[in-house]
């Protein structure tokens, strides 16, 4: 499996939180930290997806 680069990972996490009608509070790929904001169910399942993503 090729690894992403950061673009590429900025973009995908970018297309999953607005899948969810989140938004992006914060991001910072080098620190693995990541804030999003929207409905409590909409967060959950952006959550969820996410994990498997980044997993």
């Amino acid at each position: 499996m090729t690894q992403l680069s950061k673009e590429q990972t900025i973009q995908l996490i970018s297309t999953i939180v607005a899948r969810h009608g989140c938004s992006i509070v914060l991001l910072d790929v080098d620190n693995h930290l990541l804030d999003i904001d929207g409905p409590a169910e909409a967060r959950e399942k952006c959550a969820k997806e996410l994990e498997l993503f980044l997993d």
